[in-house]
Formats: C-alpha cells, structure tokens, sequence
C-alpha cells in the first residue's frame, strides 16, 4: 500500500501530488480556516484521484465549535474522511488522528497541559498508523531557533504504544523522516518557517 503524506500547505497548492493508494493531510491547509480557505481545501481533495483520502485539522483551521459542519462539508462529495478522533481500517492497517497541539497565541485544536496529559493517557491503543498535527516531544519538534514545540504526552503515548508509522507537521523547520524504537516518524511539512515551497509530499510504502 502506497501513502502519500503532506502537511502545512496553508492554502498554497503549487506542488504536484503524487499517485497512491492512501492520500493523507496532517492539517494547516488554510491560512486561517476562512471559508474559501476550506473550499479550496475541499476542491484539492475532490481532484485527487486516490482511492482513500484521509485528512485532520491543524491549529490554523480557527473552526470554532463549527468542527463537525466543515467535517461534513470536506467530506461531503469528495471521498475524503476526517480522521480527527476516529479510528479508520484500510486493509489490516489501523488508522488514529487528533488535531490537538500544545497551546500557543490563538490559534484552533490547542489544549492545555492538563487536557493533553488526561487525552493521551486515556487515548485508545492498537492503531498502526497515527497522524498528528504536531510533533511528539524530541522528534522533529525543534524550530529553527531551537525551541521544542512537540509535545510531551503525545510522546509518552507513542513510546507506549508504538505505532508503526507517525505523520504529522506543525513544525516546519523539522521536516523529514526519522525512525525510532520500531516507529517511523515522518513530518511531513511542504513549507518553510517563511512558507516557501521547498519539498513535495512524503511517498511511504508500507
């Protein structure tokens, strides 16, 4: 099975989208979850012609308590599925998504360390892929001034439960692949920390 993983676009489609069994987006494809931003988003996954194609939010998709309407309206028409909290079976793969990220300024599907901690240590277990927003702590979660943005309790779940692949963004000045510990991780961010274009999206055959 072939997975196409990208992230962070935020509204920006100059890239080519490569074929694949499983098209999927860690979220930030809006600049801020304005209605034509998701329209666009929403018009990008109509023309994809990957068999599933699985999506969750990013904290830039400032959506409010609309998360359910402009889950119906993505997927509606599009043959695409939010996977933002839901498990999703593709053959013997287990899919998992959740947009949370730690809080930081204003911005969408950001928690408290409280909430987090509480989430992630009652987080259902067994799947094979999880795709996150952002990073779990130490993996690829540093900016470009060497700040860690990735999240602690997120990383002890993954330490726990080892899935077999991690996508997500967030960070997009950790982009790339790293493995560890029977998971592979992979950020998957397409643009710069100055939203430049500079990779395409990840092909993973698993």
């Amino acid at each position: 099975m072939k997975l196409v993983v990208l992230s962070d676009n935020h509204t920006n489609y100059d890239f080519e989208t490569p074929e694949g069994d499983v098209l999927i987006h860690c979220g930030d494809f809006t600049d801020t979850g304005k209605p034509k931003e998701m329209l666009w988003f929403k018009e990008y996954l109509k023309e994809q012609p990957h068999e599933h194609k699985l999506f969750i939010f990013g904290n830039h998709e400032k959506i409010g308590n609309e998360v359910r309407y402009w889950i119906d309206y993505l997927e509606d028409g599009t043959g695409a599925k939010c996977i933002h909290e839901v498990a999703y079976g593709i053959g013997h793969f287990n899919f998992f998504g959740s947009s949370y990220t730690p809080k930081f300024m204003n911005w969408g599907f950001m928690q408290d360390d409280e909430t987090r901690e509480r989430y992630w240590k009652n987080m259902i277990e067994g799947m094979d892929v999880l795709v996150t927003h952002g990073p779990p702590m130490g993996i690829r979660g540093k900016i470009e001034d060497g700040t860690e943005i990735g999240c602690q309790y997120l990383r002890e779940f993954v330490d726990r439960v080892k899935p077999k692949y991690h996508f997500f963004g967030h960070n997009h000045a950790g982009a790339g692949i790293q493995n560890g510990d029977g998971t592979m991780f992979v950020n998957a961010a397409i643009l710069t920390e100055d939203y430049k274009m500079s990779r395409g999206p990840v092909i993973i055959d698993i």
